[in-house]
């Protein structure tokens, strides 16, 4: 998955990355190699800062917190609660006394060094006693994370990070949909990216061309028609964006909308609202549109311009949705129809009438063969 953010300690000894598939990785700038990946964020790590001089750093990520990590020791020191959303950016003080971060709930957080003392193993206690009422209080529980967490409590945890790092991230408590991400998942994100980039565009140079042909009408002039555009297969920008959805597999095509950013959701949103306008890919669009609100619903409640845009897409889904499902059972009626119908032809029987008329003559069959018999 890629890399969202990453920064270099000053002595330019070690480089930290963290990416959409929550993990930070810590890399050796001398050889290039990997010395830790670290886990702790629930969701896309969004920003990475180190604190001037040293080799502690901050992260900042879509699960709403900020987390304090040792680069030396590879392990978190401090998770630090406040957003009540996304977590988009931070920055970090020249003296590293103070840190600043922005969220999508609209906030600037300012969080300043204290001379408290801070004990590791009181923070991994509570941390842990935390993710223990999570899982206690979710509906039936997850046995297989409550194992895995009572696992950490013992601490096996040292043991695992000793160990193969991929056998460390097949034990790690997370989420289905990151782990069944693949590269075909993420090039599919990219050519959805691209589309809609592209859609957009398209979308502007019409407008332009159509503000010019207005003038051009006023004057009396004749005006020009606009050729299609090759870089969208001549389709119009919402019909080419249907067709690039439609190219992504089944299987892949909720793990490449994760990858989408906030803003090209929002952009794909109105080109869906479009496509159920003219009642083009309605199934598809609607699956589309129900997995990106669900998915991206804290943004979406701490952004209001998408208000509008949402009670619209609402009104289309059900009234697309509504026209589907009068058709298929309209034809269900008929199938039906046809199928007793069929049946009852079927069992009747075909009664000739007492006409006279030999159905076999002519054909050299039958009474025709009995005749010649006969005159011999």
């Amino acid at each position: 998955l890629p890399a969202l953010a990453l920064d270099a300690a000053d002595d330019d000894t070690i480089l930290a990355t963290g990416g959409a598939d929550k993990t930070i990785k810590i890399w050796g700038l001398d050889f290039g190699d990997t010395h830790r990946t670290l886990h702790g964020h629930t969701d896309s790590i969004t920003d990475l800062k180190f604190v001037r001089r040293t080799h502690y750093f901050l992260t900042a990520g879509k699960d709403g917190t900020m987390r304090y990590w040792d680069a030396d020791r590879f392990e978190q020191i401090l998770l630090l609660n406040g957003h009540a959303a996304e977590v988009s950016c931070l920055a970090v003080s020249r003296t590293g006394a103070f840190a600043l971060t922005g969220g999508m709930d609209r906030q600037i957080r300012v969080w300043e060094r204290t001379k408290d003392i801070v004990f590791l193993e009181e923070e991994r206690e509570r941390e842990l006693e935390a993710m223990f009422d999570q899982v206690d209080g979710s509906k039936g529980g997850d046995k297989d994370t409550t194992a895995i967490l009572q696992r950490r409590r013992q601490g096996d945890e040292e043991d695992e990070l000793e160990g193969d790092d991929n056998a460390a991230d097949d034990d790690q408590p997370q989420s289905e949909a990151v782990v069944r991400r693949s590269v075909l998942s993420v090039a599919a994100g990219d050519r959805i990216m691209e589309a809609i980039e592209l859609a957009d565009q398209e979308t502007k140079d019409i407008a332009t061309f159509n503000k010019v042909q207005k003038k051009i009408g006023r004057d009396g002039q004749e005006e020009k028609r606009r050729a299609p555009n090759p870089m969208l297969l001549g389709m119009e920008p919402p019909q080419y964006i249907l067709w690039v959805l439609r190219t992504v597999k089944s299987a892949d095509l909720e793990q490449s909308l994760l990858v989408l950013p906030l803003g090209h959701m929002e952009r794909l949103l109105h080109y869906l609202i479009l496509l159920l306008r003219s009642g083009r890919g309605v199934e598809l669009c609607s699956k589309i549109a129900v997995f990106l609100v669900k998915t991206h619903q804290p943004q979406i409640i701490a952004n209001r311009s998408l208000a509008t845009p949402l009670r619209e897409l609402k009104r289309l889904v059900k009234l697309r949705l509504a026209e589907i499902r009068d058709t298929v059972g309209f034809n269900q009626a008929a199938l039906r129809t046809i199928a007793k119908v069929a049946n009852d032809r079927k069992n009747a029987y075909f009664v000739p009438g007492n006409d006279g008329k030999d159905i076999w003559s002519g054909l050299g069959l039958g009474s025709d063969v009995a005749a010649a018999l006969q005159s011999k």
